[in-house]
């Protein structure tokens, strides 16, 4: 006899999901690239400056970039890195190295505060699901491993994020999250990312009942006393030592992203990051903007739906009509996102969701195949084609075979079949699939080709080449048209004596120019040229005085 069983009373189907696996995931995601390399454009070289200069001149209070104060943004994440280095360099890493694992703290940290902060305001299980959706996006792939403050920054909104949707289940650990969020948003960037976590906090029960409890208040009570140390001892400190460098850094660090609202020569960038949203929060944003269509038919008056969308209905705007737009800068924009897209994963269209995972197992299956077939060309010159291309893109370059690499890129190869292969509900299947191949993609890429990248990439042979070029006793080099991060990574690479100023009294000159010479004015006679290898839109050039006796020192 057949019996009716109310939806209520259906028994829901058994999870599949392991913990253990999405843990593996974001190991795999995370490690890969943070050692191994040099130092890369475009936040790297200042960033390795600065620490370099923390560790040899033990003040790790003034943040320094060829001897000058770098006041563009607060010194914590640099100092973090730089204990990071001073703890494992030289012994076993590069100083470089042994700096970029702080970011793989800083970003495994994220990850868990995000985790927790969507179980939170979704319910157990999504937490996973927002994390997944994360690490598959595109903006934060490369970002989220190389040597920037800008993670340190994300992991403050992060947490702060948790605290907020931890408020009305444990006040006091919530406030701890919160302080602790909003400061370290501070001590790694400028006041106008604090100023974003605090309006986002207050303006939470302004705008929503399900924050206007007496925990939330306690909350923010608690968040707002513990913010205040990580946001004054820095400032007050350099105050004290130099009241100069403390108005240099209110103007050009603290406070430069809420100048210039209103000017009408900024609505030229006011597009700026509705243009990279597209691919910089892919599959986030499109995944976010399906939740909010499908809760139109349930109401928008969920607290899952309310926090993300003030989150971005506050910070995008903000950052729209602020200066000096960048792409890390949108990083933070990212969490809103994920949360909304993770709302949304479990009743995607099945369409939808099909199309979706076959995209992703058939974009990452087919840059895995080339990933291999292009390694094969470099290491055993098949296919000869493609090996002739390669020495064109990385002349000089001679590939070796790598056994632990090559071993464990097959490995995750495997891993990645097995992956996209498992069979879960539509939805989450589509998003595994995805960050399962970005994950897989990104370290192929790290752990093939990483010997290649970091040939074309680095400085580093053209700091050694350039040192090769000057004599053992020189005064020192002036430069021209060389950005002082440049300058300062070949100071990092060689012991060089450079100076960013082409009026400085030296004997040597460096220039900075593209593929036709252009003479410096004065009488100088060229003595070296070089580059990156492959690399022709970029070109160093460097003169001498055309006098009988260079100055000895």
């Amino acid at each position: 006899m057949l019996t009716y069983s109310p939806p209520s009373e259906i028994q829901p189907v058994k999870p599949t999901e392991r913990p253990w696996l999405l843990f593996l995931l974001c190991v795999i995601w995370v490690l890969p690239g943070l050692i191994g390399h040099n130092p890369w454009k475009p936040d790297e070289p200042a960033a390795i400056a600065i620490i370099d200069a923390m560790l040899k001149s033990g003040n790790w209070l003034m943040p320094t970039l060829l001897g000058e104060p770098m006041l563009d943004r607060s010194p914590f994440y640099y100092q973090v890195a730089a204990l990071f280095a001073k703890v494992l360099a030289p012994h076993w890493l590069a100083v470089h190295d042994a700096a970029r694992l702080a970011t793989g703290m800083f970003v495994a940290l994220t990850l868990t505060f995000c985790g927790g902060a969507a179980r939170e305001l979704l319910g157990r299980r999504l937490g996973r699901v927002v994390v997944i959706v994360l690490i598959g996006c595109f903006g934060l792939v490369v970002r989220g491993h190389a040597l920037s403050s800008e993670v340190a920054t994300l992991c403050g909104f992060a947490l702060a994020f948790y605290g907020m949707v931890l408020a009305l289940r444990l006040p006091g650990i919530a406030g701890l999250a919160l302080g602790v969020g909003i400061g370290l948003a501070g001590a790694s960037a400028s006041l106008f990312e604090p100023t974003m976590l605090a309006l986002v906090a207050i303006l939470l029960p302004v705008f929503f009942r399900y924050w206007r409890t007496r925990e939330y208040l306690m909350t923010l009570v608690l968040g707002g006393l513990l913010a205040l140390p990580w946001l004054v001892l820095w400032p007050l400190w350099l105050w004290k030592s130099s009241p100069e460098l403390f108005v240099q850094w209110w103007l050009q660090g603290a406070t430069v992203r809420f100048q210039g609202y209103g000017e009408f020569g900024l609505l030229r960038e006011i597009w700026y990051y509705l243009s990279i949203l597209p691919w910089f929060a892919w599959p986030a944003l499109p995944l976010a903007a399906w939740t909010l269509w499908d809760a139109r038919l349930l109401g928008y008056a969920k607290p899952h739906i309310q926090f993300p969308l003030l989150v971005l209905g506050l910070m995008l705007p903000a950052m729209m009509f602020s200066p000096l737009p960048r792409e890390g800068y949108a990083l933070p924009l990212l969490i809103p996102f994920a949360f909304l897209a993770g709302a949304g994963v479990d009743r995607l269209r099945r369409g939808a969701a099909a199309a979706l995972n076959w995209f992703g197992i058939m974009a990452f299956g087919s840059l895995a195949i080339y990933i291999w077939i292009a390694w094969s060309a470099a290491v055993f010159g098949i296919p000869a084609r493609l090996a002739a291309r390669g020495d064109k893109v990385a002349p000089g370059f001679e590939a070796e075979l790598q056994s632990v690499a090559v071993l464990l890129a097959m490995l995750l190869t495997m891993a990645w079949i097995w992956a996209v292969s498992r069979r879960r509900q539509r939805g989450r299947q589509a998003v595994t699939s995805w960050a399962a191949g970005v994950t897989l993609g990104w370290a192929l890429l790290m752990l093939l080709w990483l010997p290649g990248i970091d040939w074309v990439r680095a400085y580093r042979s053209t700091a050694l080449q350039l040192q090769a070029a000057l004599p053992e006793q020189y005064d020192c080099v002036a430069s021209s048209g060389v950005a002082i991060q440049q300058l300062a990574l070949f100071a990092y690479h060689a012991p060089l004596r450079l100076h960013k100023n082409a009026d400085a009294q030296c004997s040597y000159l460096l220039v900075q120019g593209g593929g036709d010479e252009i003479a410096p004015d004065g009488n100088w006679r060229k003595i070296w040229s070089g580059g990156r290898p492959g690399d022709r839109r970029e070109r160093f050039r460097l003169y001498i005085k055309d006098v009988q006796q260079v100055i000895p020192l």
